[in-house]
């Protein structure tokens, strides 16, 4: 138990649920809040229940996969306060769709959302600053602006509007300590577009970029909402494929069709294989239009594929792995995939 305030009664109070708030400092309080930590939902009910509380803080990992009746337990043992759920970067996307989920449910689950790590100053500040006088209550167009920039946070490429480098290189450690805790695994496919030095030098570059900008729309058809697909510069691609933790009994026991599926290719996961091997298809088959009469069937790409564990344990040696053998499926006539050790499909 951390209390860190003799009287929690006291206007201000915040409360902070959930053990990923374990970086946060555990100093003496701040000026503007008294602070008490829980470590459950199910610990922080009764303390809202006899306290007064401005805010409470919940860490979206002490839901423990009841998002709904966890959060309506907090709302009704504070109606007035501000609850803000704290994520991860890789939780991002899950929370936008709650968000918007949430403005239909009265009374609403949760007010806001942040994105860990933030400081716990940088916390009280940011929430005491948004606070209105009309019961805590924002407008719908605070809470749209207040998504827009967290969604600002979040790096994308400019030329296409996906993630990039520095984005993949946050989530990549994210999503392998959730792998590695849960069991679950993680595919990484790099590739590039073959002969793409020729579209910019034959058309100009407008059309390479248009050339980028539809390869980067096709990819993220080809995958599922939560997969992220990153441009990494010039027409170097990634697609990180994960499998969330609700899906993992589905991948344990999967139907026989796909076990020998992948047995025949090294043990990686038959989605991931499935969905490259599909943007390879609706690839060829896209008629760019801006190339010309002979634009359709004349872009290929020439890609790599890695999966953690199987075959790295670090977002370095995954990176190298995929790397490794989108090289090698250059050096072997491009237009291709290769697994690393072989190739998806001869």
């Amino acid at each position: 138990m951390n209390v860190r305030c003799q009287n929690p009664i006291q206007d201000r109070a915040v409360l902070l649920v959930g053990t990923d708030l374990s970086q946060m400092p555990a100093d003496c309080p701040t000026e503007s809040s008294c602070l008490i930590r829980r470590n459950s939902v199910a610990e922080a009910i009764p303390v809202l229940r006899h306290g007064h509380f401005d805010k409470v803080i919940v860490a979206l990992s002490a839901l423990q996969n009841h998002f709904e009746p966890s959060l309506s337990g907090l709302r009704q043992a504070a109606p007035s306060a501000r609850i803000v759920l704290l994520a991860q970067m890789l939780e991002e996307p899950l929370l936008i769709e709650q968000m918007n989920q949430n403005r239909m449910s009265l009374p609403r689950l949760f007010d806001d959302y942040l994105i860990s790590p933030v400081r716990l100053d940088e916390l009280t500040n940011t929430l005491t600053k948004t606070r209105h006088s009309d019961g805590d209550k924002r407008t719908e167009t605070d809470k749209d602006r207040r998504i827009e920039e967290l969604e600002k946070l979040v790096i994308q490429d400019d030329l296409t509007g996906l993630k990039n480098r520095r984005y993949l290189r946050q989530f990549l450690p994210q999503v392998l300590a959730l792998a590695e805790r849960d069991q679950l695994r993680v595919t990484l496919l790099l590739f590039d577009i073959d002969d793409f030095k020729h579209y910019n030098d034959a058309y100009g570059h407008a059309v390479g970029d248009n050339v980028l900008r539809q390869a980067g729309r096709m990819i993220q058809r080809c995958c599922r909402s939560h997969d992220v697909v990153a441009r990494l510069g010039g027409d170097e691609f990634a697609v990180v494929f994960w499998d969330l933790p609700s899906e993992k009994h589905d991948k344990q026991n999967p139907p026989r069709s796909h076990r020998d599926r992948r047995s025949t290719k090294m043990n990686h996961p038959h989605e991931p294989i499935f969905m490259a091997e599909r943007f390879c298809k609706e690839l060829h088959q896209a008629a760019f239009e801006y190339i010309g009469p002979k634009g359709k069937g004349a872009l290929t790409i020439s890609g790599g594929l890695a999966t953690f564990p199987v075959d790295a344990k670090t977002v370095d040696e995954l990176l190298e792995k995929a790397d490794m053998a989108m090289l090698e499926a250059k050096r072997s006539g491009k237009n291709r995939l290769y697994l690393v050790g072989q190739p998806t499909s001869e």
